[in-house]
């Protein structure tokens, strides 16, 4: 089963946008698997009402209409920006970051407000881009159950099927019309910045929070539901510890922590692949089969802030970049192992097969 993996990012799944148009012209897919921002790109993948969804969404739908949906976004931003500047400069400068970032105490109290009340028309925005009457490939999207503390995969599929054991924190969802543009939002609801999603599942309500919490990117999420063959679409490059500039600022500090977390949860799920791909190649696994694992990602940071969902020109240079190294192709992260070829075991001849050999005519023969 060929899977792609769609990661999280804000602003950024406008090149994970361009990749997945890039992919999606040499090559198909039998599940797409997304978390935050990701899963809003499968959904517009798997359910588009337009072909060429992911463009027109990136390219038009979102930079347009950005600040009518979300208008606390500017603030935001510069509230992230006063926390940026502390630690770079004097005292003085500092202690003006600190204040600057203290005066949006009142906004930030009423950020879930807000967000409540633009509600409706987010979900009718997306709603007017995907429809799950037109699913035509099997999505997974991660998301955070915040009221049980534990990962949740909502599941839209074709062909129906029987969820994998899950394990003790992680549940599995099937989603319907009247829940699929809420489950996209509830995968995407960033802590802090939008309040969690209110979804009732088997009659049971709980609140549904940002996938990034519990999935980094959804791989392991493929590899459950049997994905041999895996595309990874990251929207960060990669990192050497070597060559990594130290941080300072307040607002660096946070992210390398959160880098470092996200990076961790990736390299556990690697190993995970790997171990099976052992098992399978030593005959431990009958009827599994090796995983390969590809990614595409960029060279070098994008020039893109996170939250920049209304800067129409640098989410078309994301988009762009990230077609043309969708162009290029995956290079492989995992290989898959061959399974062994079959060994004859051999064995010594009896006396009589020894002198047979030696003396080919009849003139000996095994009597009894």
């Amino acid at each position: 089963m060929k899977a792609l993996v769609l990661s999280g990012g804000g602003a950024h799944g406008a090149y994970e946008a361009g990749v997945a148009t890039a992919l999606l012209q040499k090559e198909r897919f039998d599940i797409i698997c997304g978390v935050s921002i990701g899963a809003i790109n499968a959904a517009l993948m798997s359910a588009g009402r337009f072909e060429d969804a992911l463009e027109i969404f990136w390219r038009r739908e979102f930079p347009m209409r950005a600040l009518q949906l979300f208008p606390h976004i500017p603030r935001l931003r510069r509230l992230i920006d006063h926390v940026g500047s502390i630690g770079h400069g004097n005292a003085w400068s500092d202690a003006m970051g600190v204040a600057r970032a203290a005066s949006a105490i009142p906004f930030l109290s009423r950020l879930g407000e807000m967000h409540k009340v633009s509600l409706r028309n987010v979900a009718g925005a997306l709603g007017a881009m995907v429809d799950l009457s037109k699913l035509h490939t099997s999505m997974l999207a991660g998301a955070t159950n915040a009221s049980h503390a534990s990962a949740v995969v909502f599941r839209a599929l074709v062909e129906p099927a029987p969820a994998p054991a899950g394990g003790r924190l992680t549940e599995y969802r099937d989603l319907d019309a009247d829940n699929f543009v809420m489950a996209l939002l509830a995968s995407s609801a960033m802590p802090g910045l939008f309040s969690p999603i209110e979804l009732t599942f088997d009659g049971e309500t709980n609140f549904y929070a940002d996938g990034c919490i519990v999935h980094t990117s959804p791989l392991g999420m493929a590899i459950d539901n049997g994905a041999t063959e895996v595309t990874v679409v990251f929207v960060d490059c990669e990192r050497d510890l070597k060559s990594a500039p130290a941080a300072f600022g307040l607002a660096e500090l946070a992210y390398n922590i959160a880098t470092l977390w996200q990076q961790r949860l990736l390299d556990y799920e690697l190993r995970f692949a790997q171990a099976t791909n052992e098992i399978v190649r030593l005959g431990g696994a009958p009827g599994k089969r090796e995983i390969t694992i590809r990614s595409v990602r960029p060279e070098s940071p994008l020039e893109l802030d996170m939250l920049a969902f209304d800067d129409r020109k640098a989410l078309a240079r994301a988009f762009e970049l990230g077609a043309a190294d969708g162009t290029r192709g995956p290079r492989v992260m995992l290989p898959g192992i061959p399974a062994p070829e079959p060994v004859a075991i051999e064995t010594k001849p009896g006396i009589w097969e020894s002198l047979r050999r030696l003396f080919p005519s009849t003139a000996f023969k095994r009597s009894g």
